[in-house]
């Protein structure tokens, strides 16, 4: 199981970022009961969301207990600014873009997420990406953006709405996400795949419900629904605890500068979502169809190249992935 899970893990990857893309089915409905200030709504939605998580991974945690005892002082860093940052502020951020109603600038904007992961893991990690693997950069990122514009050739219409806003806080988002995809590679050095997505959604909760109440006070806590559990549910465990499972054991076998890349799958989901689930639905184009086929061809390259030469991390982190396996 783990030496297959190793062949395929930058498909891991990739289908991780997929099931992040069903994040609007639940997201977006909760939105409409929530605070009319932007940043309480958002942080309202993402700490459910995370109270959720922690309470699913508790078990997860326990069983990692003693991994997370030998944790160093930088690998504490690592993990608080992956849950701090990644899985508290650039989720609130994410929603507040999403909040303006026009995806366009969120959808599109995280395609800089590789380019800041794939400099970071430069600097720290000291990764170097195979010269075939950077030509497929640019194929990569030319697929996405076609998923992402459903007309190329009329740019203009898909920017008709642009938010300066929005587009920020999908910047801001990006720049987490891919901070966060070098910083999760250095802490499963010595930390399971399953301890890490415990720990990063445990991180988030504290300051999460600090934001909330220096933001919204005690009110911002009585907003809760009881017939939105099953949306909250949904949210938390598919694109949730689902997803950050597949996608810390594909990073463990990645580098991060190809795991980042593989994440590039996250709007395929969004675009078929559209096509058979959203209502009224809408059509997929031509230009769609050939950026799932050219971004899908890259990863499945670049899946071989990094079977060819799997990323091989410390000791402690095989026999960490072995002992959760």
């Amino acid at each position: 199981m783990s030496r297959a899970a190793d062949r395929f893990a930058v498909v891991m990857v990739a289908v991780a970022a997929m099931l992040w893309g069903t994040d609007t089915l639940f997201r977006v409905p909760l939105l409409h009961h929530l605070s009319s200030n932007g940043l309480v709504q958002a942080t309202q939605l993402v700490l459910m969301e995370h109270v959720i998580l922690v309470v699913c991974s508790i078990p997860l945690l326990w069983l990692a207990r003693r991994q997370i005892s030998r944790l160093t002082g930088r690998q504490w860093a690592a993990i608080a600014a992956i849950g701090v940052g990644a899985s508290g502020l650039a989720t609130v951020l994410f929603t507040l873009s999403f909040s303006y109603g026009h995806f366009i600038e969120t959808l599109l904007l995280q395609k800089t997420q590789p380019l800041i992961a794939i400099l970071l893991a430069s600097l720290w990690l000291r990764e170097r990406l195979a010269p075939a693997a950077w030509a497929l950069v640019p194929v990569a990122l030319v697929g996405a953006y076609l998923i992402a514009v459903p007309d190329p050739l009329r740019p203009q219409n898909a920017w008709a709405d642009f938010h300066i806003a929005a587009a920020l806080f999908a910047l801001g988002a990006s720049a987490l996400w891919g901070a966060a995809t070098v910083f999760g590679r250095y802490a499963l050095a010595d930390v399971s795949f399953t301890a890490l997505t415990g720990l990063r959604f445990t991180t988030a909760l504290p300051a999460l419900a600090v934001l909330l109440y220096v933001e919204g006070g005690i009110s911002g806590f009585t907003v809760y629904r009881p017939e939105d559990a099953p949306l909250y549910l949904g949210l938390a465990l598919l694109p949730g605890l689902l997803a950050m499972l597949l996608y810390y054991r594909g990073l463990a076998s990645t580098p991060a500068a190809i795991a980042t890349l593989a994440e590039l799958a996250f709007p395929i989901t969004g675009v078929l979502l559209n096509l058979f689930l959203v209502t009224p639905r809408q059509s997929i184009t031509t230009y769609q169809v050939v950026g799932i086929v050219v971004l899908w061809g890259a990863l499945a390259v670049l899946d071989r190249i990094n079977a060819r030469k799997p990323a091989i991390l410390p000791i402690g982190a095989r026999r960490a992935i072995s002992s959760a396996a």
